[in-house]
């Protein structure tokens, strides 16, 4: 665990943010930013049900929109993320950021960082309400 939370501080550093995938048979592939908050005092970000290089990817990419002055709150709609599709930003509660986004909560003290989920649309454009085989939604009032 030192080796990881040692790569997370040198990649904020250097980066701005660390980006931590995880994916296994029996859980839904996820990944989230680390450092959004101590750099540009941004909520973290995860996203869930993707591939884990495309997610990290696209993760990269809202971190340079952050970098440019984007900033995103919950219910939040932005189409800069996503080639013709808009994605939609909603609030992870404090139960799933500790759940889900561990390595955050041992970089940060758990209660001091914010995180958004960013929920991509099915093949019609509309958002879940809820978590399905595709997506897993973490919000309080789900997408």
């Amino acid at each position: 665990m030192r080796e990881v939370m040692e790569k997370i501080k040198n990649d904020i550093q250097e980066h701005g943010l660390h980006v931590m995938s995880v994916c296994g048979d029996d859980i839904q592939s996820f990944s989230y930013t680390i450092g959004l908050e101590e750099t540009f005092k941004h909520p973290e970000i995860i996203m869930s049900g993707l591939d884990t290089k495309l997610m990290h990817a696209l993760l990269n990419d809202i971190a340079k929109l952050i970098e440019g002055g984007e900033a995103y709150s919950d219910g939040d709609l932005s189409d800069q993320v996503l080639k013709n599709y808009p994605v939609k930003f909603v609030s992870v509660t404090n139960e799933n950021a500790e759940a889900y986004l561990r390595a955050a909560g041992a970089y940060y003290d758990p209660a001091s960082f914010r995180a958004l989920q960013c929920v991509w649309p099915d093949s019609h454009g509309h958002f879940q309400r809820h978590s399905n085989n595709e997506q897993t939604i973490l919000s309080v009032e789900n997408a």
